[in-house]
């Protein structure tokens, strides 16, 4: 169901690479933070940015 969307097979090392945490997100980590925007608990957040990116 799920394809290769670069043909290089490098190329993950490479992104992973450029990530302070050294490897990818996992879903369930974007859904946290999603879910916390979707939540009370960030009533007082306005134009806020929330990046999850490993610390890139």
């Amino acid at each position: 169901m799920v394809t290769d969307f670069h043909p290089d097979p490098e190329r993950p090392a490479r992104m992973v690479a450029g990530v302070p945490l050294r490897r990818v997100g996992e879903l369930s980590e974007i859904a946290a933070a999603v879910a916390w925007f979707l939540s009370p608990e960030s009533s007082y957040a306005t134009g806020a940015i929330l990046r999850v990116t490993g610390g890139r």
